[in-house]
């Protein structure tokens, strides 16, 4: 039955427990996991926002984690504000965050003060990340750059912004990042707050997806000179999906900061724009539910092979990549459909 979330009466089922089981999980798990959950949650819907530009419409993007950063960034700075403001003693009387003291500031800049306000400062990265995005996509989609091109671009534009958070450490914190202020760590609530903002972005994306727009979108994936041809404004739906999923990545960053308590560079930078490509790919691009499972799985790999093999971890998570490229090259949820394809065909062939 196919009705307002976009899903069959099994597939409902399976996704509502699978909502349930999150949704429970704190209550059984330790403070430390329930927030570990929680970050990955937020890579969850980076990896959603990547699956959409790059799984269904073809835009292989370096540099998306610039929108997850840059969300972050405004979150970490009004948090760190607001501390700052309650805690003079520490920052001595002008109130103002240690990474500005420490540079020869005396006083917030006009321009960031309305960011004290956590509530303005989230529509406020949100808002300008997806003019950052569609300022992008203007640029670049109208311009017909695409495939590599669009990926190294994308790769530059990432590099270049890290760099400027580096040197800009009088409004950033620089290398060391946004440190030191009242985080959402150890909060049930707001675990659950993550948690419905993720599944609203999958019934989004699921919206965008599987209707005429979805299939639109399949069409400039597969042969965007087809597309055009047939008279869509390809350059306007690349334009428009890849500005959702700015915003959505803003969003995810935004949480990420709020919960992880610290926000550095390297959560702007190209690593962790290709770490998520490695999710969506491990996870089968194109699919939405690969890109949850891959990230999910490799986050947590990550997490569970650091505590037990530390000296070691990262060439373990490097061996499983290659592995599950090789043998399911088009991932995890892709293998797996592909093969109840398979079923289907022959139990319709008896």
């Amino acid at each position: 039955m196919i009705g307002l979330t976009g899903l069959s009466r099994s597939q409902l089922i399976i996704a509502l427990a699978v909502i349930g089981g999150f949704f429970v999980f704190p209550l059984y798990a330790g403070e430390f996991r329930t927030d570990q959950l929680g970050l990955f949650l937020c890579y969850v819907m980076f990896a959603l926002s990547l699956d959409l530009i790059w799984g269904f419409t073809g835009i292989l993007s370096l540099g998306n984690a610039i929108y997850f950063g840059g969300g972050a960034y405004f979150i970490g700075l009004a948090l760190k504000l607001q501390y700052a403001a309650t805690h003079a003693t520490r920052y001595g009387e002008g109130a103002i965050p240690d990474f500005m003291t420490w540079n020869g500031l005396t006083e917030i800049p006009r321009w960031m003060r309305p960011l004290q306000n956590v509530w303005f400062a989230a529509p406020a990265g949100v808002l300008a990340m997806g003019f950052l995005a569609f300022v992008f996509g203007v640029i670049t989609f109208k311009r017909h750059i695409y495939g590599v091109y669009c990926a190294v671009i994308t790769l530059a534009e990432s590099l270049i912004f890290e760099e400027l958070i580096i040197e800009k450490q009088a409004y950033t914190g620089g290398f060391n990042g946004i440190t030191d202020y009242d985080s959402y760590s150890g909060s049930l609530h707001f675990y659950w707050v993550i948690l419905a903002v993720t599944v609203f972005f999958f019934w989004l994306s699921r919206k965008l997806t599987t209707t005429h727009f979805g299939m639109v979108l399949r069409s400039i994936r597969e042969n965007e000179l087809r597309s055009e041809f047939f008279g869509f404004e390809v350059a306007n739906y690349k334009i428009f999906v890849f500005t959702v999923a700015a915003m959505m990545s803003a969003v995810a960053g935004g949480l990420y900061a709020a919960l992880n308590g610290i926000v550095s560079h390297q959560d702007i930078g190209p690593i962790l724009s290709i770490e998520g490509v490695i999710w969506v790919a491990v996870g089968g691009r194109g699919t939405l539910i690969g890109s949850m499972v891959g990230a999910i799985l490799v986050k947590g790999a990550q997490s569970l092979l650091s505590e037990q093999f530390a000296w070691i971890w990262d060439l373990l998570v490097g061996f499983m990549f290659i592995l599950i490229i090789v043998l399911m090259p088009d991932g995890i949820m892709g293998a797996l459909l592909r093969r109840a394809r398979r079923r289907r065909a022959i139990a319709a062939g008896r």
